[in-house]
């Protein structure tokens, strides 16, 4: 459901060269590597909106395998990604009521931690989250400070520094994923339906739509990646 969800958002208008629908690459590339692209292009193009279903990705992610990431790095990319939200709320002449981002700053909250992640570093989290809680709720009761605030204090802690940062995290994740979860061989995948024959039958019946097949097929013929045998 994410992965369709990000696709056609971020995704839905666009082709694959020679007017080839995007949507197609969910016959050529694998689920996990399609998702990964799909959280690369949410951060690379700062869609800001798409943060909060990016936060609740990473941070089920990173509860179930902890040791994906460092308990630092977990903190700024989930805590970073879900304050940008917040913040870009609370932006304009007319930001959201506190019931609207409350549910927000519920989610501003310090990631699992495990035995072997650093008190210290714990503290410094939690610290901040409260100090960014009560940041929130001074620009959303000063319209005067809000205004200094986004003016002034924005640009140079929550620019292009900020973003290049969480880009970097989210690399980091995505790579993380991919070493934890690797895509199986063809052999391995084969093997693994000749021992499930009702899965089988769900694959080659919802797995294959002959008329996406067949427009697939004539673009890359059309390219020429077909040589004749």
């Amino acid at each position: 459901m994410l992965i369709h969800l990000w696709f056609s958002l971020l995704f839905s208008s666009s082709t694959l060269g020679n007017d080839l629908p995007v949507h197609y690459l969910r016959l050529l590339a694998p689920p996990l590597q399609l998702l990964s692209a799909a959280v690369w292009q949410v951060v690379q193009q700062g869609l800001v909106d798409h943060y909060g279903m990016l936060e609740e990705f990473v941070t089920m992610v990173t509860e179930l395998v902890p040791e994906l990431m460092s308990y630092s790095q977990r903190a700024q990319l989930i805590l970073g990604l879900r304050a940008r939200l917040v913040l870009e709320m609370c932006r304009g002449e007319h930001p959201v009521d506190m019931q609207t981002i409350q549910p927000h700053l519920d989610r501003i909250k310090a990631p699992v931690s495990t035995a072997k992640d650093h008190h210290l570093t714990i503290n410094q989290v939690e610290e901040s989250e409260v100090n960014f809680v009560e940041l929130v709720h001074s620009l959303l009761e000063d319209p005067s400070e809000r205004k200094y605030f986004f003016q002034e204090i924005f640009p140079v802690y929550f620019g292009s520094k900020y973003d290049a940062a969480l880009e970097m995290l989210v690399w980091e994740f995505i790579s993380r994923l991919k070493e934890l979860l690797p895509a199986p061989e063809f052999t391995q995948l084969a093997a693994l339906l000749g021992d499930a024959p009702s899965f089988l039958d769900d694959c080659l019946q919802s797995f294959f739509p002959p008329e996406d097949m067949k427009a697939v097929l004539e673009h890359h013929r059309n390219l020429g990646y077909f040589e004749e045998k």
